[in-house]
C-alpha cells in the first residue's frame, strides 16, 4: 500500500481503499513536476518520501466535488501545490474544508499541461467529473471519476452493495448509473459527450478512481458498449 505502481511512462498510482479500490493517480507533467489525480487519505510519511523520488508534487486536483478527503493532508505536506477541481468542487470543497486555500478551476490547470493531454469536465451533470486523456509514447491513458469504473467486486457495505444491484451495476467496466445518480447526470448528455471523446482521443488504458486499471487494445470499444447498454 505504500508504493506507487507504474503504469505507464510518467504515471503511477497508488490505492487508499483497498476493498473496493480507489486510487491516486500521479502524472509526470514533463517538466520535473507532478499532478496528483484524487489525493487520498490516510497516506503515510514513507509514501509521500517515496513520491517526492519522482518529482515535485505542483498540482493537487479532486476529479469530482465529492473526492476532497485527502486534499488538506495532501496541501499541508505540498504547500507550493495549487488545488484544482471541476466547477462544483470549487463551493463544495470551501464548504467542507472552510480553512483550505480555495480550489482552482480546471481552466487555471491548463497552463501547466503540455500538448499531450486533454482536460475538461463531463458535460449534463450537476457535480461534473473531470475528463483527462494523456496520449504519450503512442498510447492514450485515460483518468476517470464517477460515471466510468472497473470496480473488481459489488461494494463490502450491505447498502451499497443492495443499491449496486438494485440499479442493476456490477463488477468490471461500468457506466455506473448508481453514481450517476450521486453527481446528477443526464445520461443521454454523458453518453454524447463520451462518444466525443472515444472518436477524439479513443483510449488503449482506463486509470479510474474507482477500481482496477483497464489496459486493452479494443477498450474504446469496450466503453462504446457499456455506454451504449447503460446510458
Amino acid at each position: 500500500m505504500d508504493e506507487w505502481k507504474k503504469v505507464t511512462n510518467g504515471v503511477w498510482v497508488r490505492q487508499y481503499q483497498p476493498k473496493n479500490p480507489v486510487n491516486t493517480s500521479v502524472v509526470d507533467l514533463g517538466d520535473g513536476g507532478l499532478m496528483a489525480i484524487s489525493p487520498g487519505t490516510d497516506v503515510p510519511a514513507e509514501a509521500f518520501d517515496a513520491l517526492d523520488q519522482l518529482g515535485v508534487v505542483k498540482a493537487l486536483v479532486s476529479p469530482g466535488a465529492f473526492h476532497h478527503l485527502g486534499m488538506p493532508h495532501w496541501k499541508a505536506r505540498y504547500p507550493n501545490a495549487a488545488l484544482y477541481g471541476p466547477s462544483s468542487s470549487i463551493a463544495h470543497i470551501a464548504k467542507q474544508h472552510p480553512g483550505l486555500e480555495a480550489v482552482k478551476p480546471l481552466d487555471a490547470l491548463r497552463p501547466l499541461l503540455s500538448a499531450e493531454f486533454e482536460l475538461g469536465e463531463l458535460e449534463g451533470c450537476t457535480h461534473p467529473d473531470l475528463f483527462l486523456a494523456l496520449t504519450r509514447d503512442g498510447e492514450t491513458t485515460w483518468f476517470s471519476n464517477e460515471v466510468l469504473t472497473n470496480s473488481p467486486d459489488y461494494p463490502q457495505n450491505f447498502l451499497f452493495r443492495w443499491a449496486f444491484k438494485l440499479t442493476g451495476n456490477h463488477p468490471g467496466l461500468q457506466a455506473n448509473t448508481l453514481t450517476a445518480l450521486l453527481i446528477g447526470a443526464k445520461k443521454p448528455v454523458v453518453r454524447a459527450y463520451y462518444e466525443r471523446k472515444l472518436a477524439s482521443v479513443p483510449p488503449t488504458r482506463l486509470v479510474p478512481c474507482h477500481g482496477d486499471i483497464a489496459v486493452d487494445p479494443a477498450l474504446a470499444t469496450r466503453i462504446g458498449e457499456v455506454f451504449a447498454r447503460r446510458y
